[in-house]
């Protein structure tokens, strides 16, 4: 969908210590061959809950929106996105964190986008449909945030990345910010889905040991139905679906775009999900800086922006695509430009 009026006012972000790859690969608990291939240099870790994580962005982004004089109040929307536990079991984190940065009494619901890795874009979208439908809407919060440790594993969950721990937030809003959203697209393919369940069952509690994804995904492929060949396949086409649809969208030209930001996955997940599939280079990306703070989960793309903001990167009117992939498995992308500040 092409928006005409949707801004980002405010972006936050927080991170943990960033601890060197290096260390695990001596410890034995990263084998050096995956370390190699992943370019992975540090990850960031922090001893903070997700919902502490997320309260100190919100209120960074909070900050940011006041100098283009937004304000978040109770008649503000509030979505909150993550990938993981939030620190508590069966509890609303988007409520608690829209008490600590929004108030106690609101007159919306804070909803939580379960989008998976893909919370940033989805909740980008659905934030900017809601101020596109209504009018009355001032403005919205996104808050994305998670931590991923014990009983985890962040070297092993996923094949061609290490998890790091993080959160980020954004304030949108009409008439003004610091990036103008032109469009936001999304597909699905739901086939794909089965690579996060393999042959588990369904259960009537949650199991106590940490999900295998390797090992799903390793039974999903032994069903033989889709080979490993398909899935690289359909997700080829989708990712050159959700960035052509975008770009036509926005009206902006492949050579157009100024900065790439996608999920931040090692280098040679980075080239096979996100390079090889587009017909084009872009000028800049943050291959080299998520490298240095590992996947996120919810967070990338919105912290990339926050990242790009405070760096002194941007030219007024620089472009930026946002690409975004989540188990089920969803695909997305946005295209931004930068403000005049």
């Amino acid at each position: 969908m092409r928006f005409d009026d949707i801004w980002v006012a405010g972006t936050g972000a927080t991170l943990g210590d960033p601890v060197p790859v290096s260390g695990a690969v001596a410890a034995g608990a990263y084998s050096a061959e995956a370390a190699a291939s992943t370019g992975m240099i540090s990850y960031s870790q922090s001893t903070q809950a997700p919902p502490e994580m997320a309260v100190s962005s919100g209120r960074q982004a909070i900050k940011a929106a006041a100098e283009h004089a937004v304000e978040i109040g109770p008649t503000s929307l509030h979505l909150h996105s993550h990938a993981g536990f939030q620190g508590i079991d069966q509890w609303s984190a988007a409520c608690w964190i829209a008490g600590e940065l929004i108030g106690t009494q609101l007159d919306t619901m804070p909803i939580t986008v379960a989008a998976w890795s893909n919370g940033s874009i989805a909740s980008l979208e659905v934030a900017a449909n809601a101020l596109t439908a209504n009018p009355a809407l001032p403005s919205a919060l996104i808050t994305v945030a998670d931590r991923f440790g014990p009983p985890g594993d962040r070297f092993h969950t996923s094949p061609g990345m290490v998890f790091g721990d993080g959160a980020a937030a954004a304030v949108l809003t009409r008439g003004g910010g610091r990036f103008r959203l032109l469009s936001c697209v999304a597909e699905a393919d739901t086939v794909l889905g089965g690579l996060a369940r393999g042959d588990e069952p369904f259960r009537l509690s949650p199991s106590p040991e940490p999900a295998d994804s390797r090992r799903r995904t390793r039974e999903f492929l032994a069903q033989g139905e889709v080979s490993l060949r398909d899935i690289q396949t359909r997700t080829t086409q989708r990712v050159r679906s959700v960035v052509s649809r975008a770009l036509d969208e926005a009206q902006v030209s492949p050579d157009q775009v100024d900065w790439m930001v996608t999920p931040f996955v090692g280098r040679t997940l980075y080239h096979n999900s996100f390079v090889r599939p587009l017909d084009f280079t872009p000028r800049n990306t943050l291959l080299e800086f998520g490298l240095t703070i590992g996947h996120l989960g919810a967070a990338d793309q919105i912290l990339g922006l926050h990242h790009l903001a405070g760096s002194d990167l941007l030219e007024p009117g620089s472009r930026i695509l946002l690409i975004g992939t989540g188990m089920g498995f969803t695909f997305s992308a946005a295209v931004l430009t930068a403000g005049d500040d």
